[in-house]
C-alpha cells in the first residue's frame, strides 16, 4: 500500500508528528509504525502485556480509539466493531466503518476528543511518541507489532484478552493459523532469491524480522534483502542486479506501479528483463496491512507463483 504523504500537525514543538499518509496503509511502515449489547459479561482477565512491552488492564470499556487501518480490521474482526468510537482516516475496510467519526492519530488532543476507553495502534505507521504521551496521561493503550504471521495471531489473543473476550481472540487466532498453514508451501532445499520492494524511488526493501520476510520465506523465497540495517532500508538500485534475484513483490498501489513503470524504461530495467526477475504486483491492502487480511496475501503468492512455475514447466 503506498500512501500519499500530507503534512500532521505537531503535537507540540518538541514532538513533531511525522507525515500521515492516505491509501492502504503501506508507507506508514516506511515512514513511522462485535459483541453485542445481550453477550454475557465481560470474563475478567489480569493486566495483559502488549506487543512493544506495555502492561494493558483488561477487560477494556466500551470506547475503543484505533489508530491505523490494520488494527482497525483487527478489532472488528474480533466482533467489537460497536465498540469503535473513532478510527483513522486511512480505515476503509470492512466498508461498515466509513461512516465512523475519523481521529487522527498524530493529534492527542483529537484522540482525547472521542474519550477512548481504550487506545489500539500499530508500528506499522504509528508514532510511538504519541502513544506514550497517551498512556503518561492515563490512556489505556495497546500496540500491535506484527513481525510475521504468529505475531498476528499473537495480536488477535493479546487484544481478545484485553477487549474482555478471550475466547474471540482464541477463535479468530485459530482462524488465521489455520489459513496460513493453508496457504505456506512446503519447504525446499533451494529457493528463489526475492526482494519485498515497498518502494522504488528511493528503493526500500523489507528485510528479515518484518511481516513481509515472513511472507516471502512462507511463499517459498529467500529474501535476499541484508540484515542489521532496520527493518525496511533503503539501498543502492544496484541490489536489483544481484544474479540470485529471480522474484520482486511489491503493492499494487498505482503510485507504486508508476514508479515501477519508470524503472522498467531504464538500463537498470532492462537489464532485469533480461536476467528474467519476475515482478509481482500483490493486492496492496492485504499485502501491506499487517492485519487478519494478510493470510489472504500469502494464498495470493501462494497462486501466482504456482502459475510461474506452471508456466516454466516446474513440477
Amino acid at each position: 500500500m503506498i500512501w500519499r504523504i500530507n503534512k500532521a500537525s505537531s503535537i507540540d514543538c518538541e514532538l513533531p508528528v511525522p507525515s500521515s499518509t492516505r491509501c492502504g496503509g503501506w508507507r506508514c511502515f516506511v515512514w513511522a509504525i462485535l459483541l453485542v449489547a445481550c453477550s454475557p459479561p465481560a470474563e475478567k482477565v489480569p493486566g495483559v502485556v502488549d506487543q512493544v512491552g506495555h502492561s494493558v488492564a483488561a477487560p477494556a470499556g466500551d470506547r475503543v480509539v484505533t489508530l491505523a487501518p490494520d488494527v482497525t480490521e483487527l478489532v472488528w474482526a474480533l466482533g467489537a466493531g460497536n465498540r469503535l468510537a473513532a478510527v483513522p482516516e486511512t480505515a476503509d475496510y470492512p466498508p461498515q466503518v466509513l461512516g465512523l467519526p475519523r481521529v487522527n492519530p498524530g493529534d492527542v488532543e483529537s484522540i482525547l476528543g472521542h474519550r477512548p476507553d481504550l487506545v489500539v495502534a500499530s508500528t506499522a505507521g504509528n508514532d510511538p511518541r504519541v502513544v506514550d504521551r497517551l498512556r503518561n496521561l492515563g490512556v489505556p493503550a495497546f500496540t500491535a507489532d506484527v513481525t510475521s504471521f504468529v505475531r498476528l495471531r499473537e495480536a488477535a489473543e493479546l487484544l481478545g484478552n484485553i477487549l474482555g473476550t478471550p475466547e474471540a481472540g482464541r477463535e479468530l487466532g485459530e482462524r488465521l493459523g489455520r489459513a496460513t498453514d493453508q496457504a505456506t508451501l512446503p519447504v525446499k532445499e533451494t529457493r528463489p532469491g526475492a526482494l519485498f520492494v515497498v518502494w522504488w524511488h528511493p528503493l526500500i526493501v523489507a528485510a528479515p524480522g518484518t511481516v513481509h520476510h515472513d511472507l516471502l520465506y512462507r511463499s517459498g523465497l529467500e529474501n535476499l534483502a541484508p540484515g542489521g540495517a532496520g527493518r525496511y532500508p533503503r539501498l543502492q538500485p544496484e541490489v536489483l542486479l544481484d544474479r540470485r534475484l529471480q522474484v520482486i513483490v511489491t503493492p499494487d498501489e498505482p503510485e507504486n506501479l508508476a514508479a515501477l513503470s519508470e524503472i522498467r524504461t531504464s538500463p537498470l530495467g532492462r537489464h532485469m528483463a533480461a536476467g528474467r526477475v519476475t515482478i509481482i504486483p500483490a493486492p496492496a491492502d492485504e499485502v501491506s496491512r499487517p492485519g487478519p487480511r494478510l493470510p489472504q496475501a500469502l494464498a495470493f503468492m501462494r497462486d501466482a507463483l504456482a502459475d510461474l512455475r506452471f508456466r516454466a514447466g516446474e513440477p
